[in-house]
């Protein structure tokens, strides 16, 4: 969602620029740069795209740019409601409800939390090797939208030096520069826009899904003690800000467990 909010931000830049320039959106339009750079990038991204399922990278891509990731503080709440035997409040297929969900099928099953922590660390492990694989891809193939945005370049001073040849105008001249122009500043705003972004963006949520990760098995943990809801509490708190630290004790105070 940032991303979304970051693209409208820096449209709005480029329009109050192009208002400024007394210019039109129209202006900074071509078939031959836009083919050049985007089939040109698309073309690379595939011949050294990672092991990985496309069903994979598309469900990290979009999450990226369209999901808000949960606040390790709104998680240890949900983590203290799943321990209070009231599920999971979010719909959200993320690793950490993942990880309750298979720990609550494995105590089900009998296994000791040894066991269980050694299958959910895998499992994390598996994760967080493709969303990296992933995102170093991502910013692998930044360096190329430029690349082929220079050749687009390329292409249109191939034009241009063939109209002056003609004896094309200066006005003319001057058109075919701007357009030549154009396919550099297509390949710098997928880079930069796009790519760099999203790739910085899935290591960040990396960084999140490890520690909600952790929140998750420390819960299943508890749970295999029967610990009290106030130690669960308690415990899952040391993962937050003092500021932002769950208080059940006035929603419990009716059953008497404070």
């Amino acid at each position: 969602m940032r991303l979304i909010i970051g693209f409208l931000i820096i449209n709005i830049g480029f329009i109050a620029a192009s208002i400024h320039l007394q210019q039109g959106l129209e202006s900074y339009w071509d078939f031959v740069a836009f083919s050049v750079v985007i089939f040109g990038t698309i073309s690379v991204m595939f011949i050294n795209r990672p092991a990985i399922s496309a069903k994979t990278i598309f469900r990290n891509f979009k999450s990226s740019i369209f999901e808000s990731h949960t606040e390790t503080k709104q998680f240890v709440g949900e983590c203290i409601s799943f321990a209070r035997g009231q599920g999971i409040k979010s719909k959200k297929k993320t690793i950490e409800n993942q990880f309750l969900i298979d720990g609550t099928e494995l105590i089900d099953l009998g296994f000791n939390f040894e066991k269980i922590e050694g299958i959910l660390t895998q499992r994390y492990q598996f994760h967080a090797k493709n969303v990296t694989q992933i995102a170093n891809w991502l910013r692998k193939n930044s360096k190329y939208p430029p690349a082929f945005g220079l050749a687009g370049t390329v292409l249109g001073l191939i034009h241009l030096m063939r109209g002056i040849s003609d004896g094309i105008n200066p006005q003319e001249t001057g058109i075919r520069m701007a357009v030549a122009l154009v396919a550099t500043f297509y390949g710098l705003v997928i880079a930069n826009i796009i790519l760099n972004p999203v790739g910085e963006l899935l290591l960040e949520k990396l960084k999140h899904d490890e520690e909600k990760s952790e929140v998750a098995l420390t819960t299943i943990r508890l749970m295999m003690e029967k610990a009290s809801l106030i130690e669960i509490q308690e415990e899952l708190n040391s993962f937050v800000e003092s500021d932002h630290k769950i208080n059940i004790l006035s929603d419990l105070s009716v059953e008497g467990i404070a």
